[in-house]
């Protein structure tokens, strides 16, 4: 139950985010260094974070680099794509579209974790292709 109350949490948090960020990105800033204040202020929060709760670096090299991999990935690429669509669209056709992750994550995880594969799963994703095409279809784009 814990996990899905904070899945919900972080569902309405990055629901909200991108509302601030076209707002932000509505000026002269370049969607480059809007990725710099975003993560430095996330870097800022998460030392906050680190100094009360502790840290430690004795973990697997290899765990380590995956992880940074994957904040290369979607801390910053995915997030520079991501304000540059936010900047030039609608965060209303933008956000629904950009938020198929899980939907790339569900096949990658197929793919190349041998993660299962239902039919259910199958038609959920469809699902939510066609929600996009729906939303897209909708903004007259």
């Amino acid at each position: 139950m814990k996990s899905l109350i904070f899945a919900l949490l972080a569902s309405l948090l990055w629901g909200t985010a991108p509302v601030l960020f076209k707002l932000g990105l509505k000026g002269d800033v370049p969607p480059v260094t809007a990725l710099v204040f975003h993560n430095l202020s996330a870097l800022l929060i998460a030392l906050a974070f680190v100094g009360i709760a502790g840290f430690r670096l004795d973990y697997p090299l290899k765990d380590l680099l995956l992880i940074a991999l994957g904040g290369i990935m979607s801390g910053f690429l995915g997030l520079f794509f991501f304000f540059k669509a936010v900047k030039e669209g609608e965060v209303s056709l933008v956000t629904p579209i950009a938020s198929t992750s899980p939907l790339w994550g569900s096949i990658i995880a197929f793919l190349f974790l041998g993660e299962p594969f239902s039919w259910l799963r199958a038609f959920g994703i469809l699902l939510v292709v066609c929600g996009i095409i729906l939303i897209s279809l909708s903004s007259g784009k």
